[in-house]
């Protein structure tokens, strides 16, 4: 198989993880609050990556790199979760303080 189709297959399973891997708010709290974890990633999300690496028929190496880029991708939306969280929960403390009653 030459570089091209390589690229191409690694590329169409980064987008699937992609889309597989997005979640709202809601889900996020929900998965990280009741489904075990394997090495960070909801179980159910390690299914998913199970299934994508037989549907492009990756070797170990190239799924080495989507589960890295799994672990990278889902981590970075908790953050981004949390971050936007706590700057909410301090605007609402300063309103709250400003207004006298609690939001």
């Amino acid at each position: 198989m030459d570089i091209q189709t390589k690229k191409s297959i690694l590329w169409d399973a980064f987008e699937e993880l992609k889309s597989r891997l997005s979640v709202d708010e809601k889900s996020l709290e929900a998965k990280d609050s009741d489904e075990p974890k394997i090495n960070g990633l909801p179980e159910s999300k390690v299914k998913d990556l199970m299934e994508i690496k037989e549907k492009y028929q990756l070797d170990d190496f190239e799924f080495l790199f989507i589960v890295g880029a799994a672990v990278g991708f889902y981590e970075g939306q908790k953050n981004v979760k949390d971050v936007i969280s706590k700057k909410i929960m301090t605007l609402n403390e300063f309103v709250s303080s400003i207004i006298g009653r609690e939001l």
